[in-house]
């Protein structure tokens, strides 16, 4: 037997035994309507006075069957609700559904109603994975982790701190020590003597540094007056301006050379022989 439902046209192929000839009420898996399907044979019966209720259950009865030459769909067993209530008068009694098959209609409608929840939010078929919750148990347990550090941190034995900085204090030789291997109080001036030791090793350099560059500041100053005096000519001509002054430089230059040979021969006359 073929059931057509009047609301969305599914087509269901079932068996004819689960259509008693009386009909009975079936409802479509697809869009859960509900509605009176008659038998394949209806006998005629005499004509009944009936006080009923709703007038438009008289002419779903009375609907034809189906006809066989509908298009055929991929069957689906329809959903079975609970019979309706008997009507007053002679008609006929309506079977109760069997028990087996009403659990695999309401199965195959649980089925239904997960594939279509399913459909309209595609995220609740990962509700069994637990993809979300590794990534906040690895930061809850990186948090713990960074709590224990610190609490590590301030939690530190003092003594253990103490310990620490002494055994670093002995890594370094004793400052008693190296003031007395480096104290010489003979070579020292008075003025050196009252200095600490650590003035005294910053202050020889400083004053080696010093000789230095004043012996090569009058190095400088040699070479430039001598480089002066052998151009002076060449700087008069270039700089007119500058020529009494670069023969007065050139005048005492001279006098001084002049001075030094007459002492280099003195000496050298004074000297007795053999």
């Amino acid at each position: 037997m073929r059931l057509t439902c009047p609301n969305c046209s599914a087509r269901y192929e079932v068996a004819d035994s689960m259509v008693p000839p009386e009909g009975r009420d079936v409802q479509c898996s697809n869009c859960s309507t509900t509605w009176f399907q008659p038998g394949r044979r209806i006998e005629a019966r005499p004509t009944v006075t009936v006080t009923r209720s709703t007038p438009a259950a008289e002419t779903e009865v009375a609907q034809p069957p189906p006809t066989a030459a509908e298009p055929e769909r991929t069957p689906e067993a329809p959903s079975a609700t609970p019979p309706a209530p008997e009507l007053a008068g002679d008609q006929p009694r309506r079977r109760t559904l069997d028990p087996d098959l009403r659990s695999i209609l309401e199965q195959e409608a649980e089925r239904e109603a997960r594939l279509r929840r399913a459909e309209a939010d595609p995220v609740e078929t990962q509700d069994e994975m637990s993809l979300g919750q590794e990534p906040e148990d690895a930061h809850r347990a990186r948090r713990r982790a960074e709590l224990d550090a610190a609490r590590d941190a301030f939690d530190s034995d003092p003594a253990a701190e103490a310990t620490t900085v002494s055994s670093a204090r002995d890594l370094f030789p004793d400052i008693d020590e190296i003031n007395s291997t480096l104290r010489d109080t003979g070579d020292r001036s008075g003025t050196e003597a009252d200095a600490s030791d650590i003035d005294t090793l910053d202050t020889i350099p400083r004053r080696r540094r010093g000789t230095r560059i004043g012996f090569l500041l009058v190095l400088a100053i040699a070479a430039g007056g001598a480089a002066l005096y052998t151009n002076a000519d060449t700087v008069a001509r270039a700089v007119p301006a500058l020529e009494p002054a670069l023969s007065g430089y050139v005048m005492v230059v001279n006098g001084a050379r002049f001075w030094l040979d007459d002492l280099a021969q003195g000496l050298a006359g004074a000297t007795p022989e053999g």
